[in-house]
C-alpha cells in the first residue's frame, strides 16, 4: 500500500495575520520572526535557519547562498520588515549579532507551529515551515491578478523546471484557472 505524502498548504491572508497576531501577543518571538522572514523571503527552512542577526539587522537586502541549489540570491528587505526585525531583536534581548535567528530544529518548529496555528483558530490546514514559501507564492500570484506572467517569474524564483510544476506546487486548482476565463463584463458596448 502506498501512502501519499501530504504536503504543506499555503495560508490565506486572514489566516496568516491571525497566526502572526497570536505569535506576537504571546511573545513567541522566534516563531513570529520565522513566519515574517519565511513569507517575506520565500526561503526554504534550510536557508532560514542559517540567517544570523547580522545578515538582516539594518540591511536593505539579504544575500544568501541557497543550501539546496547553491545559488547566491540577493533578496530585498522591505522597510517594514527591517523595522520588525529590529523590534524583535530588541524584544528578544539578543546581543550576539552572529547568533542565528531561528536556533530550533525543523521537527520542533513543525510540531509547535501546528499547535500555535490551532490556538490562533486556523484548522484543517497542513502547516509546516514550507507553508511560508507557498504563502509567498500564492500571494504574489493573487497580487498580480492571477497572471500567467507571475507564475513564470515564480517558477524561476522557486527554480522549478516549468510553470506546470509551479501550479502544482502552489495547489492552483483547475477551477481557479477556469475562473480566469470569466470575462463577462468585458463586452459592454
Amino acid at each position: 500500500m502506498t501512502t501519499k505524502i501530504k504536503s504543506s498548504e499555503h495560508l490565506e491572508e486572514i489566516e496568516l495575520n491571525k497566526l502572526l497576531k497570536y505569535l506576537y501577543q504571546n511573545e513567541l518571538w522566534i516563531y513570529y520572526i520565522m513566519v515574517r522572514l519565511g513569507v517575506s523571503t520565500a526561503l526554504r527552512y534550510s536557508d532560514l535557519s542559517r540567517i544570523r542577526w547580522c545578515d538582516v539587522l539594518n540591511k536593505k537586502a539579504l544575500t544568501i547562498k541557497e543550501k539546496k541549489t547553491a545559488k547566491v540570491r540577493e533578496i530585498p528587505l522591505q522597510p517594514e520588515l527591517v523595522d520588525t526585525i529590529q523590534k524583535v531583536y530588541t524584544k528578544m534581548g539578543t546581543s550576539n549579532l552572529n547568533k542565528v535567528i531561528i536556533p530550533l530544529h525543523i521537527r520542533t518548529i513543525n510540531k509547535q507551529i501546528k499547535l500555535y496555528a490551532a490556538k490562533a483558530g486556523i484548522r484543517g490546514k497542513r502547516i509546516s515551515t514550507h507553508t511560508w514559501r507557498k504563502t509567498f507564492g500564492r500571494e504574489v500570484w493573487r497580487r498580480n491578478n492571477f497572471s500567467e506572467g507571475s507564475l513564470v517569474k515564480l517558477s524561476q524564483l522557486f527554480n522549478h523546471s516549468s510553470i506546470a510544476i509551479t501550479r502544482i506546487y502552489l495547489s492552483i486548482t483547475k477551477e481557479e484557472v477556469n475562473d480566469l476565463y470569466n470575462l463577462q463584463d468585458l463586452f459592454v458596448y
